[in-house]
Parts: C-alpha cells; sequence; structure tokens
C-alpha cells in the first residue's frame, strides 16, 4: 500500500538544504505538497517520523546489483578472518557442501595483498579443496579470477597454451599454466564453463541485491554491465521487471551483446528503454551501452600515463582510437548514451578524444560518461566538464586500496589525487560517487564519508585538497546523480511532483559530527512505499 501523507518529518530537500519540519502529502507515489510545520501534529493516518530526518532516496548510478546477488551464493573471499592461503583453504572446506552447485564451487572477493604469502593462490592451492570439484575464485577487482586443475580441464585451457590477447596465465617455475588468471580475456573461458545462468537465477540474484540494496537507503540502482552472460541477461531483465518492483533500476548493456545477438542488430536505444519502461510501469529504463578500454589499478593493467611505482610500464588502451570512434559513432547514431571504463589516466584521455570526435553523431539526451577516472588529471576533467561529458569515481578505493596504491602501486603523488572529486567540482564537471559493489560494500553512506574524509584503512589522510563537504558528497549520490541520470525532472530532492523516493535517518547527516554510516538508517520508501524498515 503507498503512503498518502508523512508528518513530523525533518526534511532535507538536496535544494538549499536548510533542514525544516514539514508534513509531505503524497498521491500514488509522487509528492503533490511539502507543509511546514511550527508544531508537532498528530494524525492516525499519516506515517509519523517523529522528526527523523528524510532526505531524497539514494540513486546509486555504478554497481553491478545482478552480480552482488549472485555473491550471496558464494564463497566469502574477502572475509576478516582469512588472513592468509591456509585459511582460505579452510573457508572453502567449511562451504563446499552447501555451496557446490553442478560440479563447481565458487568463491569471490580474494586480495592477495591482504594474504601473508602476499600473492595469488593458484591451482595448487586450490587442488587441496578438491581435485574432482571445480573451484574458482574471483578476484576483488572482478578483472581476473584463480581456478584449480579440474577447472582448468573443464574450461579446456592445456598447460601449455599460449596467453590469450588483452589478457595473460600465470606460470609456475617450469612456465607451465598454474591456474590464476589475469584480466578479463583470461576469464573468458571460465564464464563460459560455469554453471549457465537462467533468466530465473538472474531475476533471483537481482533480488537478493536489492534485499541489501533498500536496507542501505538506496531507491534507484544501475546495473552497469548487462550481457555478460549473453542474451540470458536480457531474458532475466524482463523476469525480473514482470514482478512488482521494490526499487528504480537502470540496465547498461555491453557492446558485445547489442553487437553479437541477432535481435539487437541495429536496434535503437529507445526501442530497448520503451520495452525496460512497459515491464516495470515504468520503474525501469536503458541506461546506456558499456565500453571497456583498460584495466584495473591493482592488476597493473590500468592504462595510466608514465610507469607503475616498481617501474612497470602499463599497458596500451584496451581499444585503438580508429576502433573506439567508429564504435562510439554507430551506437550514438542508434540513439545511446555511452558508458566507458577507464581506471588510468591514458585510458580515459583516449575516450574524451573519442566522444569529442563523435560529438556530432550524439542525439541521446543523457551524457557520454566515463568511469572509474581514478588518476584523472585536472586537465582530463577539464576537458570534460568543457565538453559535457559526465562520469562517476569510484571514490571508495580512497579507503579500500588508497593505502596499497600509495606504497605499491601509484606513489604519493598520484595516490593524493586518486579520485580527484574537488578538482572535478571546481571544473563544474557533473559527476557521481559509487561503490562498484560488489568490488566494495554497497553503502552509499560509507561513500560520502570517505569522500568527505579521504582517510584510508590504515587511517591515514590521503589528498585533503581533495576533499568535499558533506552536503556536497550527499549531493552526488541524490540530486547530481539524477542530474547524470537526466531524471533531475522526477526524482533526486524532495519537491513537489518528484516521485517519493525517500531514506529516513535517525540524525542529521550534514552535522559535521555524524559518523555516516548505515546504522542511520531507519527505513526506505521508493514510489510511496516503505520498501524497508529497521
Amino acid at each position: 500500500m503507498k503512503i498518502s501523507k508523512i508528518v513530523n518529518a525533518m526534511i532535507l530537500d538536496m535544494e538549499d538544504n536548510e533542514p525544516f519540519l514539514g508534513t509531505l502529502i503524497l498521491n500514488g507515489g509522487v509528492i503533490s505538497d511539502i507543509v511546514p510545520q511550527e508544531d508537532i501534529v498528530e494524525d492516525d493516518r499519516a506515517l509519523d517520523l517523529e522528526q527523523q530526518w528524510i532526505t531524497p532516496g539514494f540513486i546509486d548510478t555504478h554497481s553491478h546489483p545482478t552480480g552482488y546477488g549472485s555473491t550471496k551464493l558464494m564463497v566469502n573471499c574477502a572475509a576478516s578472518d582469512i588472513l592468509n592461503i591456509t585459511d582460505l583453504i579452510n573457508k572453502f572446506n567449511d562451504n563446499k557442501d552447501s555451496l557446490t552447485n553442478n560440479g563447481w564451487l565458487i568463491g569471490y572477493g580474494y586480495n592477495e595483498k591482504a594474504l601473508a604469502e602476499q600473492r595469488h593462490p593458484n591451482r595448487f592451492d586450490l587442488d587441496q579443496i578438491s581435485q574432482d570439484t571445480a573451484i574458482a575464485i574471483m578476484h576483488y577487482s572482478g578483472h581476473m579470477a584463480t581456478v584449480n586443475t579440474k577447472a582448468l580441464q573443464i574450461m579446456g585451457i592445456e598447460l601449455t597454451d599460449d596467453n590469450p590477447e588483452g589478457g595473460y596465465y600465470e606460470r609456475d617455475s617450469e612456465g607451465y599454466v598454474n591456474g590464476v588468471l589475469i584480466e578479463l580475456p583470461a576469464i573468458v573461458k571460465l564464464r563460459a564453463a560455469l554453471p549457465k545462468a537462467t533468466a530465473d537465477s538472474f531475476a533471483y540474484s537481482m533480488n537478493l541485491a536489492i534485499d541489501d540494496y533498500v536496507k542501505n537507503g538506496i531507491t534507484n540502482t544501475s546495473d552497469l554491465l548487462i550481457g555478460g552472460n549473453g542474451y540470458t541477461d536480457y531474458e532475466g531483465i524482463l523476469t525480473f521487471l514482470n514482478a512488482p518492483q521494490r526499487i528504480r533500476t537502470r540496465w547498461v548493456i555491453t557492446h558485445e551483446l547489442l553487437e553479437k545477438h541477432p535481435e539487437f542488430k541495429d536496434v535503437h536505444a529507445e526501442t530497448l528503454d520503451r520495452t525496460f519502461q512497459q515491464h516495470s510501469n515504468r520503474m525501469s529504463h536503458l541506461g546506456g551501452v558499456k565500453f571497456f578500454n583498460d584495466g584495473s589499478i591493482q592488476l597493473q593493467t590500468a592504462s595510466i600515463r608514465g610507469t607503475y611505482l616498481d617501474g612497470a610500464t602499463p599497458p596500451a588502451p584496451l581499444m585503438s582510437q580508429s576502433v573506439m570512434t567508429e564504435k562510439f559513432k554507430h551506437f550514438q547514431q542508434l540513439g545511446f548514451n555511452i558508458i566507458t571504463h577507464a581506471n588510468g589516466d591514458y585510458a580515459a584521455q583516449s575516450v574524451i578524444e573519442a566522444y569529442k570526435d563523435t560529438a556530432m553523431y550524439k542525439t541521446n539526451a543523457l551524457r557520454n560518461r566515463v568511469e572509474h577516472l581514478q588518476t584523472a588529471t585536472r586537465s582530463d576533467i577539464q576537458e570534460m566538464a568543457e565538453h559535457h561529458i559526465g562520469g562517476s569515481f569510484f571514490i571508495n578505493h580512497v579507503y579500500y586500496f588508497g593505502d596499497l596504491h600509495r606504497d605499491v602501486f601509484l606513489g604519493s603523488d598520484k595516490a593524493n589525487n586518486l579520485d580527484p572529486v574537488k578538482w572535478a567540482e571546481d571544473e563544474n564537471m557533473l559527476f557521481t560517487l559509487h561503490t562498484d559493489a560488489p568490488v566494495t560494500p554497497i553503502s552509499p553512506l560509507e561513500s560520502i564519508q570517505i569522500a568527505i574524509d579521504r582517510k584510508t584503512k590504515n587511517g591515514d589522510i590521503l589528498g585533503a585538497h581533495q576533499r568535499l563537504s558533506r552536503s556536497s558528497a550527499y549531493k552526488k549520490m541524490t540530486a547530481d546523480a539524477a542530474r547524470l541520470n537526466h531524471t533531475e525532472d522526477y526524482e533526486g530532492t524532495i519537491k513537489v511532483g518528484h516521485v517519493a523516493d525517500f531514506v529516513i535517518l535517525n540524525r542529521n547527516p550534514l552535522e559535521e559530527d555524524v559518523t555516516l554510516d548505515n546504522n542511520l538508517i531507519e527505513a526506505t520508501i521508493c514510489d510511496g512505499k516503505l520498501v524497508y524498515k529497521k
């Protein structure tokens, strides 16, 4: 049932952010009136917030909810009690009876730099768990995996195989493949060999994710990688949308799926958007087409200017300039906005150039975007602002991996400008913050706090000059996120005519002494319906 009235609410509208006590009148999931209150009122027919704080619901512009949901069915290798490879093996042994599926036992989230051995677990380690069950562990970056010997056999990888283009197989002292698969091209055969996803399993994973997303105050999420399972992902979206919706969704489809599947050949973006809206009572939209132009800093596959701290030469961007330009032209002529992964500044610059070179073909009001932007320079950001290119910063890296980036991968100069959000704000670039879940936890409040503090896991400050104010950082997950999604005419702020999407908090999140974490969240309302209550 939809709520029709909320009273005694301390309102933060994300416009002027001057808090006031008020009543919200709702009609069919839309705000029809906002009435300031001078005193507390009693109304048995209304939702009484008892002077708790209400803000717009959080808009997640970059995560992977279907991937996040699927991790609920895997061994958690990011757990704090895994200190070494023996602990990891024991974790698998504890879970193999309950989590083995169709001959596979899958884990996620390990970080070799958090293990005492300071290396990736390999097939020799994983063979200790089982030589009969295929075992695979996805790296926390999402860009690589490690597997046992049985999995290599099922994948069809011989121990003497050459490296795939754009990726590589780690090898033992005799030159044989050791099960560690580096970068996305190296895990293509793994994805093909894993138990096949179905439309129903896609929808199930999505709903597992939403259980956590709404607990975190999220009312709109974007899945930035639709197509990893081919056409099944698209069928899964429609299956998911045919049920009542608890959250607004946006789907960003890989260019490979759009190029290779006959149903999508030369399909116009408006056709896909209309399909998603029709299946969801307008709760779901197309988010764009997805490209990758480099890898990750942690694997030294991000395409950065200069070298890595250890002297390693970074790779070139994944796409040549001519190929990227031609593909961007093609999809923009079909009405798509383009969203491109670029962690490194060299990769980002080539994407910016391709956006500039194809601007005359752009027909979609949604901005083209560069995602992650971890080592972007000020000049890169100036160009993005000048040419109306949007972006989203992977701000959680500052806390979760900032120490590693400074001490192992990038050095102090680059690391102190990791995710340079203050430069972006000063240059009036339109941008948001993101978690890239399941790479890091799905908590908008935590991401906002990281942007405010710039504190690493070890407690150091990484680039204090890149801090955002509380109000500005909060807007990156609300008002500015709506602008990036081109939905600011109906969400992102609390005003008459906007949808009734709210998060209810027990303290004012803009007060300097308030720690922003999930302990603040009391309830989430989406489309006028209570979708989570503590």
